[in-house]
């Protein structure tokens, strides 16, 4: 093997000060020096707290708590239970299958209301496709693509696993349990801005495929708790905005909803974000339904 060469994700840009809409930044803790490879080590348990942790801050934010759901002790059946040749088809490590087993998820139900954890983006219920799965209604390669994109597919990584699902415009964002990072492929310019400062220094093997290791190093890449953290402060921070227990918006969508963007974010502030002591979620929700429908339409949550 040759010499290790060190790559650097291109995620680390300076902070800038941010143009309309609003974006607050007054309680964004200050970005630790950036974190190299070598001083990450993967946890299942330090992962699994990490989700939760997310999905119980999300329903401080917007989510209702029904929309949660929780592995019964041992895990979901339709993952341990799993029809071995179909689980073999996907493809994957025995530490990712023992984790998907473990992990809380966003109900997908019928599919007819999909939840959004940020713009365009909905997580993967892995409980659920694990069922299409055994059941014959979706093959391994299916799943790693809506979940992978098709890009990171190809490269069959037994070791990591995909948190979003959808279509193109969804996120590619890409867990891997032997590094104990997730990667953001294509992540916003203005979230490197924002949040580069905690990604990863790249460093890798010679001897990982060309085209593999340049998928990593192009995504942006985090610590596992680090990555669900920044998640986090993007909604504190008004990057992202919720209209609705289902769907989220970005303040990149300015661009042509502006006047609705700033409207929201106020709405919010009034209702005493981002202090979640303070915030009243449920008044906050109502008043931005409210506005939506009067003064934007078009723009509300028909799902409400």
């Amino acid at each position: 093997m040759l010499p290790r060469f060190l790559l650097v994700t291109p995620c680390f840009f300076p902070l800038h000060k941010p143009t309309e809409p609003s974006v607050s930044t007054s309680v964004a803790a200050k970005p630790p020096k950036m974190t190299e490879l070598e001083d990450i080590t993967y946890s299942r348990s330090a992962t699994i707290a990490a989700i939760r942790d997310f999905y119980q801050f999300l329903t401080k934010v917007y989510l209702n708590d029904s929309q949660v759901i929780h592995p019964p002790e041992g895990g979901w059946a339709s993952i341990i239970d799993a029809d071995p040749t179909a689980l073999e088809s996907f493809g994957k490590s025995d530490e990712v299958v023992s984790l998907l087993a473990q992990l809380p998820y966003i109900d997908s139900g019928d599919g007819s209301r999909e939840t959004q954890v940020g713009p365009n983006c909905a997580f993967a219920d892995w409980q659920e496709l694990i069922t299409q799965l055994s059941s014959g209604r979706s093959t391994g390669e299916d799943l790693r693509v809506i979940t992978e994109g098709p890009d990171f597919a190809e490269f069959a990584a037994p070791q990591a696993f995909g948190l979003a699902c959808g279509n193109r415009d969804t996120p590619v964002l890409v867990l891997d349990t032997q590094l104990g990072v997730v990667h953001w492929q294509d992540c916003p310019d203005a979230i490197v801005r924002s949040h580069g400062e905690t990604s990863i220094g790249w460093e890798w093997d010679d001897d990982v495929p060309e085209d593999e290791a340049n998928w990593r190093s192009d995504a942006c890449t985090w610590a596992i708790p680090d990555f669900f953290e920044v998640l986090k402060d993007l909604f504190r921070t008004q990057h992202w905005i919720p209209i609705s227990p289902y769907e989220v918006w970005s303040a990149s969508f300015a661009t042509d909803i502006g006047d609705a963007v700033r409207l929201v974010q106020d709405i919010y502030r009034q209702h005493g974000w981002p202090d979640l002591a303070r915030y009243r979620k449920s008044e906050c929700l109502e008043a931005v339904r409210r506005a939506l429908r009067e003064k934007h339409p078009s723009l509300a949550d028909s799902r409400e």
